[in-house]
């Protein structure tokens, strides 16, 4: 991290004061009150430093996660080469600020890139916006295989937790819908979907209850609404993250199939908010 660089030297300083006090004259141990206090301060606002360091010095992803990112990720391929080191910035700074746990994992370690296919819906998401970080919902309990909660006594693979501020999601899903977009719906795309419109109450949200809706959803992305479900694992699911999904996953079918709501989405995700 960026502040243990500022740390390091006050610490090796104070360490050689104390050094000097202990071989020299007790006079050096002055010094080495400022430099313990200094550097106790760093420590103490490392995360602000930090944040503020990384936000104007985004961290570069690996190669390997670039280029699992550039194979799967459809929207991410549609954006030119300043607009992908942007992307790929974000989804560092997502990673910092949010709050992961992995759950019956191997060694409590989630795999890195089952946490950039989560990233990156999120960041979709937000990408024209200032404010980036879904900051009501910074804990993502991760699991490996689908999940039975108090809530849904059952096993399925995502959730969204508005009073806990958390998602719930199981990788397995989540990795199919990310390297399989068109055959697989996409679980994380989904909640943080759901999470979004909980944020944003005042976009102008359509109201999507009719049957028809679905119909034209399932034209859309050939997924029907019992599919969609099926891959959640719970049912009666609000069509509108739906809709959402298949405006990012699906854009040039779902402009042609429901272009007064393409336009709708389009204002709320593709124009710039400060």
């Amino acid at each position: 991290m960026f502040t243990n660089r500022i740390i390091a030297p006050f610490a090796v300083l104070g360490a050689v004061f104390l050094v000097l006090a202990w071989t020299y004259d007790e006079k050096y141990a002055f010094y080495f009150v400022p430099c313990l206090v200094v550097a106790a301060l760093l420590y103490i606002t490392s995360p602000q430093i930090n944040w503020w360091w990384y936000t104007r010095n985004p961290p570069e992803l690996s190669a390997e996660l670039r280029l699992f990112l550039e194979r799967n990720h459809g929207y991410y391929q549609r954006l030119n080469e300043a607009e992908k080191r942007r992307f790929r910035g974000r989804i560092a700074l997502f990673n910092m600020g949010t709050d992961w746990e992995p759950l019956a994992f191997p060694e409590d370690s989630l795999p890195p890139d089952v946490q950039l296919a989560i990233s990156a819906q999120a960041v979709m998401l937000t990408f024209h916006r200032e404010v980036f970080l879904f900051e009501a919902f910074e804990k993502v309990l991760i699991f490996p295989r689908p999940f039975p909660t108090p809530e849904h006594p059952y096993d399925h693979a995502s959730e969204l937790h508005p009073a806990d501020g958390c998602l719930l999601f199981s990788a397995e899903q989540v990795m199919l819908g990310f390297v399989k977009p068109q055959q697989w719906y996409n679980v994380a795309l989904h909640e943080y979907a759901r999470a979004f419109v909980l944020l944003y109450p005042t976009e102008p949200w359509p109201a999507l209850q009719d049957e028809l809706v679905w119909n034209a959803l399932q034209q859309v992305s050939g997924m029907p609404r019992a599919y969609v479900e099926s891959v959640i694992g719970i049912q009666g699911i609000d069509p509108l993250p739906v809709a959402i999904h298949h405006y990012f996953v699906f854009p040039e079918r779902f402009a042609q199939v429901l272009p007064e709501l393409n336009k709708v989405f389009s204002d709320i995700f593709a124009s710039k908010k400060a």
